[in-house]
């Protein structure tokens, strides 16, 4: 019987992996000559890829000197190149537009047009009111589409793990809409000492072609550029902790779940990352309705007594005075320590009308 089983996971992740890496049917040379991501210097947010007109549009900080942005990422369809590289500074002082030609395989080429705004002095993180969601085949999930969204779901991770997924959209009143996280109790997760998905929905990408039982937060890419510096943030929310709080082994907890909503700022050089203000609220206690709460960020160092979970992780540190942030980490949670699969089956937290104060 444990042979079978255990033959069972081994399906699973090959699955998984042949899916994760095929990214398109590759016979003979491929037409493919997509822009699928790009960083630039002092962008905010995640691009709009407008792949039907070949169009890409990339909101840049306020002030930002437009004839020195540099590309610090950027991810074409499989095997294509493309007439700019990672480390090429673009020019846009004399116009918002400039032309990029991509070369597919089959040597077919196409000409994007590279559009880039200045935000504004108080940016917001993209479709904070949760209000815009796009069809995945069995779900919904956050965002026009998946490469645009500024927000990555655990809702791959949780079909992956075979149960239903566990980000949903909630209608609050006619057209607007909030976020249900639940925390499910997944059977084939349990096979392996992962017995709790939390649902969890953060800024970033859930990278389906990392994802393993092995090491599923391999999926996870965390933040997106940013470079504003607010006071502040705001958000509803309604949490309903689950019945039986418990380990990864399936013991019972003597005390209660809790949810988590937290913002980090965060400075990244290189390999190194440099925390610039944290705003953590950890929710420990169920609400019977929704309600609003302001969480301060405390920029620099943490005060001493700070709960461990709120400081720098494994090989980070604080950013020094006067260093602006270059990413935003936003998490919701309905297990805090959702990460060592711990949590109660049927946690709940709905978030809605997230708002950064300046």
């Amino acid at each position: 019987m444990m042979k079978s089983i255990d033959q069972l996971i081994i399906a699973l992740l090959l699955v998984s992996f042949t899916a994760g890496c095929v990214k398109e049917d590759h016979f003979g040379f491929s037409d493919g000559a997509d822009i699928l991501s790009l960083e630039l210097s002092n962008q905010n947010g995640t691009p709009f890829i407008d792949r039907q007109n070949d169009s890409l549009y990339v909101e840049v900080a306020n002030g930002t000197d437009l004839s020195q942005l540099v590309v610090k990422s950027l991810e074409l369809s499989p095997f294509a190149k493309a007439t700019i590289a990672v480390g090429d500074t673009l020019d846009f002082s004399e116009s918002s537009e400039l032309r990029v030609g991509v070369t597919a395989e089959s040597g077919a080429v196409s000409s994007w047009s590279f559009n880039v705004f200045e935000l504004g002095s108080q940016p917001q993180i993209s479709n904070s009111d949760f209000n815009t969601w796009h069809n995945r085949g069995t779900y919904l999930d956050l965002g026009v589409d998946d490469e645009s969204s500024a927000w990555g779901t655990s809702n791959p991770g949780a079909v992956f793990g075979g149960i239903t997924p566990n980000v949903q959209q909630l209608e609050m009143t006619t057209g607007d809409y909030a976020v249900k996280l639940t925390t499910r109790f997944t059977w084939v997760g349990s096979l392996v000492g992962k017995p709790i998905a939390s649902g969890s929905v953060f800024t970033g990408d859930f990278q389906e072609g990392n994802i393993s039982f092995d090491n599923p937060q391999a999926a996870v890419k965390f933040g997106i550029p940013f470079t504003a510096t607010p006071a502040s943030f705001s958000v509803d929310y309604q949490y309903t902790p689950g019945e039986k709080n418990m380990d990864a082994s399936q013991n019972a907890l003597p005390y209660a779940d809790t949810g988590d909503m937290y913002i980090l700022l965060e400075r990244r050089e290189e390999e190194q990352v440099k925390r610039v203000a944290t705003a953590w609220f950890r929710i420990e206690e169920g609400t019977s309705s929704m309600k609003n709460i302001t969480v301060n960020f405390t920029y620099g160092q943490l005060p001493a007594g700070s709960p461990e979970y709120m400081l720098p992780g494994e090989g980070e540190t604080y950013a020094a005075e006067g260093e602006v942030p270059t990413h935003i980490v936003a998490v919701f949670s309905s297990s805090a320590n959702g990460n060592d699969y711990e949590g109660a089956e049927n946690s709940v937290l709905i978030i809605d009308n997230l708002v950064l104060n300046y």
